[in-house]
Formats: structure tokens, sequence, C-alpha cells
């Protein structure tokens, strides 16, 4: 009967929550290589503790056993959907490296910018629009500074990115779970559970990079300022730079002169880069809640999505 059904839908999204950490954890633990990162989660970094042939194969693991999971979802959307994500990981580490090697300066017209299926805007197009709606939102409060031509850039960079190394992931599962449920693709229901994930998702990874500077390591469960020790410029920084022009070239030469870490670190510090940085976050995270407010009746399950958007904007690991 129809409680059959809805237990079988159930069953299936909380086979898809699975699918979607064992990506995430993949993609943690390749990351880690990549970065060389010592520390997780406050434990050592898989390749600290074994090797980079171990962590790599570990990873590999995860998604190998995730693909054979969503092929037993039989459902073609959503393996589609989910594919798209693991698509989406992969560019934007790729896109992490040229951005801290300095080697590529792309533009927004290239190869990579790619329509998704279902999806009417290129990624880049709707990074810009949501760093274009978000700024002109927070500009009318007064607080917010008028980005320069390069930082415009660059934050719209910072919006892609995030998109594709979390947002996508969060995004994509939040839509796959309204189609297992049994919506059509182009219901107001799917779009509303996209953009629901879309924007959490860089809630969630706006707020994880304000921790990189306003948390110790220990609650961290990573080092403390790594995102510089990368060469990367995140909202903190970018929107401390409007304050402080002297950040200007230790982002260009990506903070790898002696000294450029602890005075980038002290410069956000002493600017509204973290508390913007937080207020974007907000906006994001607000955006989510109308969302899902909009698009769904009264029930625990949208309270409790609600109440995710606030545990995202205050965590403090």
């Amino acid at each position: 009967g129809d409680d059959d059904a809805a237990a079988g839908v159930a069953k299936k999204q909380r086979e898809l929550g699975m699918i979607t950490e064992m990506i995430h954890v993949a993609s943690l633990i390749h990351d880690d290589v990549l970065d060389d990162a010592d520390t997780r989660r406050g434990g050592d970094a898989i390749h600290k503790m074994f090797s980079n042939k171990v962590a790599v194969l570990s990873g590999d693991y995860l998604l190998a056993r995730a693909s054979v999971m969503l092929a037993r979802l039989a459902d073609p959307r959503v393996v589609e959907v989910m594919a798209r994500a693991l698509d989406s990981l992969v560019s934007g580490e790729i896109m992490q490296i040229k951005t801290t090697q300095a080697a590529s300066k792309k533009k927004s017209g290239d190869g990579d910018e790619r329509r998704r299926p279902g999806s009417a805007p290129t990624l880049y197009a709707r990074a810009r629009a949501a760093f274009e709606e978000s700024s002109f939102q927070l500009a009318k409060t007064g607080l917010f500074p008028t980005f320069r031509p390069n930082t415009d850039v660059e934050m719209t960079t910072y919006i892609r990115k995030s998109y594709y190394k979390t947002a996508s992931l969060i995004c994509d599962a939040c839509k796959s779970t309204a189609l297992l449920a049994g919506y059509d693709s182009e219901s107001s229901i799917v779009s509303a559970s996209e953009e629901f994930g879309y924007h959490l998702g860089l809630a969630f990874q706006i707020i994880d990079d304000v921790l990189d500077f306003a948390v110790s390591s220990d609650d961290l469960g990573k080092p403390a300022g790594a995102d510089l020790s990368l060469g990367l410029a995140t909202a903190p920084v970018l929107y401390a730079a409007q304050e402080h022009p002297k950040l200007r070239p230790l982002i260009d030469r990506r903070f790898k002169a002696k000294g450029d870490i602890q005075l980038a670190f002290d410069l956000v510090h002493d600017s509204r880069g973290l508390d913007l940085a937080r207020k974007l976050a907000q906006y994001h995270a607000q955006r989510a809640v109308d969302a899902i407010v909009k698009a769904a009746p009264p029930s625990d399950a949208r309270d409790a999505l609600v109440s995710l958007c606030y545990v995202v904007l205050t965590r403090s690991s």
C-alpha cells in the first residue's frame, strides 16, 4: 500500500545519504593527499598514517562502492545528477590547483564552462548571478564595500570554486532526494530542493573559510590558516583586501614570500573581513530557508532543514 511505497522511498533516500557521505569522505581523503595536509578532523590524515598510495586507493574504493550503491537505486535521473556532482568535485579540485599555481588565466568562456543538463545557466553564470545578487542586497545595508573590478572577478571565481568543491554535492544530493520521492525533474519541489542545497552548500563553505581564521587548530580539526598556506584567497581575505590594499600583492603572489601568511592573517583580523564573510554566509543560509519554506508544507522535516541552516552558521568546527 501507500505505507509500503513511502517506506521504500525513505529507504532509497537513506541510501542516497550514505552514498553522498561516501563521496564526501573520498573527496576529503584525496584532498588531503593533494594538499599534503597533516591532519583531518583532529586526527592524522590517512596518507600520514599509511601512505599516499593507500590513501588514494581508499578514496577510490569509497567512490567505487558509492557508484555500485548508486546504480542499485535504479533511477537513471539520480545516477546522472550524482555523476555530475562527482564531475564538479574533480573540476573544483583542478580549478583550485590552477588557482594556487597561478598557471592559468582562465576566461569565463573557456572549454570548462559546460551547461549542466537541466540547468539553463552555466556554472559560471550561476555563480556570478549569486554573487552579484548577494552583493547588491548586502550593499543596501551600508556595511558592504563596492568591489573593485579585480576583486569582483576574484569573488565570482571564489563562489564558483565553492560551488564546485562543496555546494555541488549538497545541491545535487538534495535534488536527487526529491527525484527519489517521485517528483518530476521540472517540478517546483525539485527546483526548490536544488536551490536549498545550493545556498546551504555555499553558506557551509563560506563559514568553513571563516573558521580557518577564527578558531584554533584543535577546535577546527585541521591547521588554522591552512587556506593561506595553500595560496588561497577566500572570502575573509578578499573582503579584508578592500580595507587593506597592502593585501593585494600578497594575494597576487599566493602568500609565498616569507611572512606573507602571518601578515595576511593579522590583516584579516584587523578588518571587517570575517564579519562580512559571515554576513555573506547568512545571506545564503536565508536563501536556503526561503527556498524550502516556499516549497514544502509545515512539518517536522521542514523544521529540521531550517534548523540545519542555523547549525551551519553557528558551528565552530
